[in-house]
């Protein structure tokens, strides 16, 4: 498993979209296993996603976010620690043992079911192709799909 942090001198960064250095914690067992530090090359939150993904980050340990970049986060299975304050380190070993930690109500702001909306994208066209294109292909036969 690994963990990641919003880093910023050794604590946790206030604002996640901000961030640009991550402390990646390797860990087996509950028991870390390595550490290391980890910069997203460029300055847009698609780098900071791509970063996450590469680095193969199970859960993220950070500060306040964006509900853009929430979405994109779990759709690619990042499980979102949000609402953290301190230092980096003791976070991670908190949530090694379990021991919760920052604020999920953030998870909930923002949260909006819509039965019409095929994708669960709570009308947040980054986590997908956009609702419009699937109407389309809904539309099509799917004898004429493959020609």
């Amino acid at each position: 498993m690994n963990i990641g942090v919003a880093y910023e001198n050794g604590r946790i960064a206030g604002n996640l979209g901000d961030c640009r250095t991550f402390l990646i914690v390797s860990a087996e067992d509950g028991n870390p296993t390595g550490k290391r530090l980890a910069a997203v090359e460029g300055g847009n939150t698609t780098d900071l996603i791509k970063m996450v993904s590469m680095e193969k980050v199970d859960a993220l340990i950070c500060g306040a976010l964006g509900l853009a970049l929430r979405n994109a986060l779990e759709m690619i299975g990042v499980l979102l620690v949000p609402g953290c304050e301190g230092a980096a380190e003791e976070a991670v070993a908190k949530f090694l043992v379990g021991e919760k930690q920052g604020d999920p109500t953030l998870l909930e702001i923002g949260r909006e079911e819509d039965p019409d909306d095929p994708m669960a994208c709570m009308h947040d066209c980054a986590k997908c192709a956009g609702c419009g294109p699937i109407e389309i292909l809904r539309q099509i036969p799917a004898e004429e799909a493959g020609e």
